[in-house]
């Protein structure tokens, strides 16, 4: 530790205990006037104000005339952010950013397009596919045997 650093904190620390506990004695040097407050110390002085005064009121309630104009923003408790699963044109005009929404409400419709007949040639895939998997169960049976046989 340096020093100057421990001087000064030694400084302060004796600084701070006569302007604490030895108040009087360093008012006493200064030459200041010693200024006492009425009744903290039960000394009643003929002459001396007895405190101050004070009044006090009865409140009661009663209705405002003016309104209270008050300038601010608001902001949302939580946000969604909403996007697609697919592209496509939107046939009618969406809901407005901010508005409040429910469950399964429907956002915006999106044109169909030509999304129906995709979903028809996938399905036809679909049921071809089933269609040929006895076969190609038949197939890999017949090539394990095969396989077994050439072992």
């Amino acid at each position: 530790m340096r020093l100057t650093a421990l001087l000064t904190a030694l400084v302060v620390a004796v600084s701070l205990y006569f302007l604490v506990l030895r108040r009087e004695s360093v008012l006493e040097l200064a030459g200041a006037e010693r200024a006492s407050v009425s009744g903290s110390e039960g000394d009643d002085v003929p002459g001396r104000p007895e405190g101050v005064s004070v009044v006090a009121l009865a409140s009661r309630a009663q209705p405002v005339d003016r309104a209270v104009v008050l300038r601010g923003r608001t902001e949302a408790l939580r946000q969604v952010e909403v996007r697609s699963e697919t592209t496509g044109r939107v046939v009618n005009d969406p809901l407005r950013r901010g508005s409040f929404v429910t469950e399964r409400q429907t956002l915006c419709d999106i044109d169909p397009g030509t999304r129906q007949v995709a979903l028809a040639e996938a399905e036809a895939r679909l049921a071809e596919a089933r269609a040929a998997r006895p076969e190609a169960q038949a197939r890999i049976a017949e090539a394990e045997a095969n396989l077994i046989e050439a072992e």
